[in-house]
């Protein structure tokens, strides 16, 4: 599989490569432990068998202008996050660089205080993750419950690398309403025919018209990418484009396209 990857000075699209999944998600987690600060985004473009066939759509892709290269470098002028704390939470003995489904956690929004996240489902190495922010008809502290049932200011798929203390602090754990949540996505190119997935990647069939327009492709980014758009969503800091793909919309969900036989 290969994707388009986006480095933080947004310079022209690359090619980011694997044989599988789990590869691509293993070494971006590989990479982005050793550096929970790189800012990145890969954009899944399409699927395809190891060997000559991804090769082939390789090639494809890159007389398109895409080429490869590493990760870029962290911002410099973005500060890390600060810690935080809330009255109505415990921590949870979590080792670090980790996080399983369920998991509630705190993310620090830059005034001291601190956003709700969910790990709504776990791929291979990497997290689908929501961010609530507290209504405001609910008054403190309120009830992580009611504020997880509320609908997400911030959702995608990243890497655990900021699960840590001082980062992302898990704080307890309640079922993910994964239905109401995952997405579907599409993959594949107008020449070889789009396709949608669930969001496993277990079910995959031919695309609609409609569906190949509306169902977003699959995008992982740099858990740091989800600090900022935190940020920006509190006022810290200014709202950007590139944060677009972050913003929560209820988009084709997986469970309504690929729903339980």
């Amino acid at each position: 599989m290969f994707g388009r990857r986006k480095n933080a000075e947004r310079s022209a699209q690359r090619v980011h490569q694997a044989d599988s999944r789990e590869e691509l998600f293993a070494q971006l987690f590989a990479e982005t432990r050793a550096d929970p600060e790189a800012l990145f985004t890969i954009e899944v473009v399409d699927h395809a068998r190891p060997g000559q066939d991804l090769d082939e759509r390789a090639q494809r892709l890159r007389r398109t202008g895409v080429a490869r290269t590493p990760l870029a470098a962290p911002d410099p002028t973005v500060a890390p996050a600060s810690a935080a704390t809330a009255d109505a939470f415990h921590p949870l003995s979590r080792p670090p660089f980790s996080a399983a489904a369920g998991d509630v956690f705190l993310i620090p929004d830059g005034t001291g205080g601190a956003l709700l996240g969910h790990v709504i489902a776990e791929v291979f190495d990497a997290v689908y993750v929501a961010v609530f922010r507290r209504p405001e008809d609910v008054p403190p502290p309120a009830d992580p419950l009611v504020v997880l049932a509320t609908r997400p200011v911030v959702a995608g798929l990243t890497l655990p690398a900021r699960f840590q203390p001082g980062m992302w602090e898990v704080v307890g754990t309640a079922t993910p309403d994964a239905a109401r949540l995952l997405p579907a996505y599409s993959w594949g190119t107008a020449a070889d025919g789009v396709h949608v997935t669930d969001f496993s990647g277990s079910r995959s069939r031919p695309a609609s018209v409609i569906e190949a327009e509306t169902v977003p492709r699959q995008v992982v980014v740099s858990p740091f990418f989800v600090d900022i758009a935190v940020r920006a969503v509190t006022g810290v800091v200014d709202w950007h484009p590139d944060f677009e793909h972050l913003r929560y919309r209820a988009t084709p969900r997986s469970a309504d396209r690929f729903p339980e036989a």
